[in-house]
């Protein structure tokens, strides 16, 4: 029985190829795009969790301004600036601390070599003691800066794949001189390539000591300082000591709020989370629509069906069937076409997740659990949509259904 009304299903489908494609056109629009966003959700929430990640476990930043809440900012941009000037009283008066790094970036900067130049746009960044091994950038070529680099302040500088690309185009860049604001650096080394991450090219950047950063963009000027504790136990103490020596070195009264902010990965992890979780709304309100959209046009598509084989209900009528037959023959067609445009749907959301990742080497990944429930939606949908047409066309009259032309 269920055999036979799955097979008059399909032949009632096929023999309006067109009109049953554009009707279930929304639900492949619809599930698409909610597949196609999660695996982009999905891909965002890995890319930043290996960022954050790349913290440490037992580390936490100083900032001057909140990383994430918006009040008073005039109050905030008062505030004297976070500088490297902090880094000793923290070390000498946090025994819970085991190290800080100083965060040095500065963008939209030129680099020349010869008569070559890049555009204004490399990123310079200062490199303290440690700064490699949280930021997750591995050497390619040449090496890294030494301990006696750091001891003698030496004017060396680790390029990326982009900015060598421009400058020394297929040619080896280790041992050759450039210049940064016209002080020259010699590369010894060049950085692992990245590739592009969000449009942004991660290779186009030069790395130098923090020692000429410094010298190079002033020791005054704002900067994040990067504080581990000795273990992740020790991070609520490791953060009381940092802020009773921030209090003591800018001479804060005990009624005085503090002028400067730290901020943790837990709290980071947890307010990506919060706009990751408004992002999900989102896409599934536009993917929503869409099936909302999609679900009465399968309705309308079914009650149209029932105007055009009301002579055939009759028929089946007269020869036996019931009104559980006829109730299941049209809404097995609505499952079946739902299913087969979420099938649609969830193909090309995870075809279009592919090629996004493969043309802009952004990571995307559509979990197991979202095709199954993409696959779960679609028969509800149609379970939905075909409900009401089912249960119109089991309750015609079979004698004046016969009489229907």
């Amino acid at each position: 029985m269920i055999k036979d009304i799955i097979a008059i299903a399909l032949y009632s489908l096929r023999t309006n190829k067109l009109r049953s494609f554009l009707t279930m056109l929304g639900i492949i629009i619809g599930i698409m795009v909610i597949v196609l966003m999660q695996a982009a959700i999905e891909g965002f929430r890995n890319e930043i969790q290996q960022q954050i990640n790349s913290m440490g476990t037992s580390s936490f930043i100083i900032t001057k301004t909140p990383a994430f809440e918006h009040g008073d900012w005039e109050k905030y941009i008062s505030r004297p600036n976070i500088t490297a000037d902090l880094i000793p009283p923290i070390l000498r008066n946090c025994p819970s601390v085991s190290g800080v790094i100083p965060i040095l970036e500065n963008r939209n900067e030129e680099v020349k070599f010869q008569n070559k130049k890049t555009e204004k746009n490399v990123k310079v960044m200062g490199a303290g003691r440690g700064w490699i091994d949280v930021t997750g950038f591995e050497i390619a070529e040449g090496r890294y800066f030494s301990d006696y680099d750091y001891d003698y302040n030496q004017n060396f500088t680790v390029i990326g794949k982009s900015v060598r690309e421009k400058l020394f185009e297929n040619t080896d860049a280790v041992d050759r001189y450039v210049f940064l604001e016209n002080k020259r650096f010699k590369v010894i080394g060049e950085f692992k390539a990245k590739g592009m991450k969000f449009n942004d090219d991660q290779d186009n950047f030069v790395c130098i000591t923090d020692f000429h950063y410094r010298r190079l963009y002033g020791k005054e000027r704002d900067i994040a300082l990067l504080v581990s504790a000795k273990s992740y136990d020790l991070i609520p103490k490791a953060m009381d000591e940092t802020i009773m020596a921030l209090r003591r070195e800018r001479n804060l009264k005990a009624d005085d709020e503090n002028d400067f902010e730290l901020v943790t990965k837990d709290e980071i992890n947890d307010k990506m989370n919060g706009i990751i979780g408004m992002i999900y709304l989102v896409a599934l309100s536009i993917g929503g629509m869409s099936l909302v959209v999609g679900s009465i046009g399968i309705m309308n598509m079914m009650l149209v069906s029932i105007t055009e084989r009301i002579n055939e209900i009759g028929i089946r009528r007269s020869l036996g069937a019931t009104k559980k037959n006829i109730n299941l023959q049209f809404l097995s067609e609505s499952v079946i076409m739902c299913f087969t445009g979420g099938a649609a749907g969830i193909f090309l959301g995870v075809a279009f997740s592919k090629l996004v990742s493969h043309f802009t080497n952004y990571s995307t990944s559509a979990p197991a659990w979202t095709i199954f429930a993409a696959f779960l939606v679609s028969i509800m949908i149609g379970l939905a949509a075909g409900v009401y047409p089912a249960l119109k066309a089991g309750n015609l009259n079979p004698i004046d259904a016969l009489r229907q032309e």
